[in-house]
């Protein structure tokens, strides 16, 4: 089974961790889809340092918000029905997800490779017409 477009473009940004994307799964399922940092720590058995400095990240892309020591899940209809699949795949089959996340990862990592090659062309070709 692949993941559709929905899933990757998630996965891609603004759920490009393993960490983010436990703690919008958590979060997702939560009553009201709220919660407080300690209860998503704990259901994604991560630190709380790390769940803070994730949830604050989330904040800062809209995927989240914060009041009264709760944490609520902010986002369109559209991303949030998007979430409501990737949820049903993740709890079908973790490894479908966790094998996409990676794929994304990695072409991510190869892009950033390749850029900095090209680079690395670009700045030789300019000293030595610089020398020339």
């Amino acid at each position: 089974m692949s993941p559709s477009p929905a899933i990757r473009r998630l996965l891609t940004s603004p759920l490009d961790s393993f960490e983010r994307l436990e703690i919008v799964v958590a979060m997702f399922k939560a009553p009201a889809h709220t919660s407080s940092v300690a209860e998503l720590a704990k259901q994604c058995e991560l630190s709380v340092d790390l769940t803070q400095r994730t949830v604050d990240d989330l904040t800062r892309v809209g995927f989240m918000e914060g009041a009264g020591g709760l944490t609520r899940l902010t986002v369109s209809s559209e991303d949030l029905a998007a979430i409501g699949e990737l949820v049903a795949v993740y709890d079908d089959d973790r490894i479908v997800v966790v094998r996409t996340l990676s794929e994304i990862s990695m072409d991510k990592i190869r892009g950033m490779a390749a850029r900095t090659f090209a680079d690395a062309f670009n700045l030789r070709k300019k000293r030595e017409s610089d020398d020339g």
